[in-house]
């Protein structure tokens, strides 16, 4: 993208505002650092002789600036990755006067043994030109990560926060558990093929409506499910949001049950536990196994919760109940849905003294009557 004279100068000097200032300052950090991104700049003359290096670079080269003022860029060009990169991105730019070249780059950084990426950019306008480094590990990393867990465009909308999302945070938002019921017995009756084609179309099934409601994919546990609502991303409506994701699931799962029956194999469905609580949620786990995902009481309540749904049924914690009613009183969110909401008895909850009320979910079609997407007696038959 091409960077006008201007424009550059106004980088330059912004970069220098912000950077020089906090160099100034004992008590914050010398660099311009934005969830592990450091800027790191290079002015130079028409010679390649330097002409300004922020202070992030300097401290990373363990260099005084004021001794480097005027020296070509040999003398600085030697990070990590190997000598003479800045100069070969510098002639690139050169070929292209008044044009971003950008390079990005990676290495293992044998000492914290994880790999870095870093993104050159070069411009060169008139008798001056620029370097500027960004350390975009934490960009690659979230990329990495979360591809296998959220849609693209939470992803994109991760980046664009400039958050340290792997970071172990508590705060209040829902947990999904999922599984069907029957499954292992059905597919013991079944050929290897067959469990694992009737498997991968459950799976596939849930996980697009997850990815489509901007839904978590926490993990998923041969025939289970778990999914998050409000993170990475939060929204105020994470139990209203895993309601609508729970009655997609047992609307798509009837269809396959539809199908399956066609095809002659033996239909299976669904148990859902939904709770809402405060959670611990980020990386949690050792040096060698480390996973994002959320803890806590609440997370256990969830599963407690699917455990004891039976086949087509959506079981709430009273929190999230409390919640979902809360919203949908308020009208704020959009509700696609008709249901209406029945205690469904009390479970014992391991650590919690006394017995904990679950609430049912019924779903309700336009003209109100009850619906109820589990077997039917033909299937019990």
């Amino acid at each position: 993208m091409a960077q006008s004279r201007e424009e550059l100068l106004a980088e330059v000097q912004r970069l220098r505002d912000q950077l020089d200032s906090r160099a100034s300052s004992d008590s914050e950090p010398m660099m311009r650092s934005i969830v592990g991104l450091q800027d790191k700049v290079i002015q130079l003359d028409e010679n390649s002789l330097i002409q300004y290096i922020n202070s992030s670079l300097a401290r990373d080269l363990g260099i005084d600036r004021s001794r480097i003022i005027g020296q070509p860029l040999e003398e600085i060009d030697q990070f990590k990755w190997g000598p003479g990169l800045l100069g070969k991105v510098l002639a690139d730019a050169r070929q292209n006067p008044g044009t971003q070249v950008e390079r990005e780059i990676s290495f293992t950084d044998t000492v914290k043994g994880q790999d870095v990426f870093y993104q050159l950019k070069s411009v060169v306008e008139d008798d001056m030109s620029q370097i500027m480094i960004e350390d975009i590990s934490n960009l690659r990393n979230i990329e990495k990560t979360f591809r296998r867990f959220v849609s693209p465009a939470v992803i994109e909308k991760m980046k664009e926060l400039k958050k340290d999302f792997f970071k172990a945070e508590r705060y209040e938002m829902s947990v999904l558990f999922a599984d069907l019921r029957g499954f292992t017995s059905m597919s013991e009756r079944m050929r290897p093929d067959d469990v694992r084609a009737v498997l991968n179309e459950y799976l596939e099934a849930m996980i697009d409506i997850l990815f489509a409601n901007n839904a978590t994919l926490d993990k998923v546990v041969g025939d289970e499910v778990m999914a998050l609502f409000g993170a990475p991303i939060y929204y105020e409506d994470h139990a209203l949001r895993a309601l609508s994701v729970a009655i997609q699931f047992q609307l798509r799962q009837h269809e396959l049950v539809a199908r399956w029956k066609e095809a002659g194999r033996q239909p299976v469905y669904m148990g859902i536990g939904i709770n809402t609580g405060e959670m611990m949620v980020g990386n949690v786990g050792s040096e060698q196994a480390v996973n994002y995902t959320v803890i806590g009481h609440h997370v256990n309540l969830a599963s407690r919760l699917c455990d004891v749904a039976s086949p087509g049924k959506i079981l709430l914690g009273q929190r999230t109940f409390e919640t979902v009613k809360r919203d949908l009183m308020s009208r704020k969110y959009s509700f696609p849905f008709k249901v209406k909401f029945r205690k469904d008895g009390e479970i014992q909850v391991k650590g919690v003294s006394h017995p904990v009320d679950v609430i049912g979910v019924v779903m309700k079609d336009d003209d109100g009557n009850e619906v109820m997407p589990g077997p039917s007696l033909a299937d019990e038959g």
